[in-house]
């Protein structure tokens, strides 16, 4: 039984220096994953460019300022008494316009495609993460259901123990209670014989008694049960 017991606390030994190792380079994992992540990604010039510009087409600022401009331009070339540079139907500033409309799209649209790369990897860095999550998971199951095992085969080898035990209790209680069950039938076998020959004494004493002189005899148990 020891032997059996000490056998089964080696492989459990084993199986959570397995884990542990497991676990130990999931740590490894995310922690060189953290490490990419936390690392500055380095822009280029034209991407440091694309974002300004974009930040800057994209607010109320550059919003305000083109309506200015443009009513500004409107304004004073529908003026009379003042040197129109841009007569109506304004061609110059639909040219302007269109210049403007064709450099500013293509710049805006690097900007976003940088920006969906950058979510593209968040998303990548977060399923990763899941996935080490899942399988550290998967390792602590492991590792309880490794533990209950081990609790369960315990308590199997303690109650074949204790089972064992009581067997040797046995085995050495019951021949003494059997000697002395023997010993008790041994004395009533020698006593009855004694006693009843001297219940016939008194019962004959007692008859002649009883035809010389008339008196009784109290006994305090049942003759006829002992005969």
């Amino acid at each position: 039984m020891r032997a059996q017991h000490s056998t089964q606390q080696a492989t459990t030994a084993k199986e959570n220096k397995v884990i542990e190792l497991r676990q130990k380079k999931t740590y490894t994992a995310l922690q060189e994953i953290e490490q990419q992540r936390s690392q500055p990604q380095k822009l280029t010039t034209g991407q440091r460019v694309a974002d300004k510009l974009a930040a800057k087409v994209g607010s109320w600022g550059f919003l305000i300022g083109q309506t200015t401009i443009l009513t500004g331009w409107v304004t004073f070339n529908l003026m009379p008494g003042v040197p129109h540079w841009d007569e109506q139907p304004f061609i110059l500033l639909n040219l302007v316009f269109s210049f403007a409309s064709a450099y500013t799209a293509p710049i805006v649209l690097m900007s976003q495609n940088r920006q969906s790369d950058a979510e593209r990897e968040k998303s990548e860095y977060d399923r990763q993460v899941n996935l080490k999550a899942g399988y550290d998971i998967g390792l602590l199951h492991e590792k309880i259901d490794t533990l209950q095992a081990q609790q369960l085969k315990e308590l199997t080898l303690i109650v074949r123990e204790q089972q064992h035990s009581l067997n040797e209790m046995k085995a050495t209680v019951l021949p003494v209670l059997q000697q002395q069950e023997r010993s008790l039938n041994e004395l009533k076998v020698s006593i009855l014989p004694i006693a009843q020959q001297q219940l016939q004494e008194i019962k004959v004493g007692d008859e002649q008694s009883s035809k010389s002189n008339n008196y009784s005899v109290y006994f305090p148990f049942n003759v006829n049960s002992i005969e």
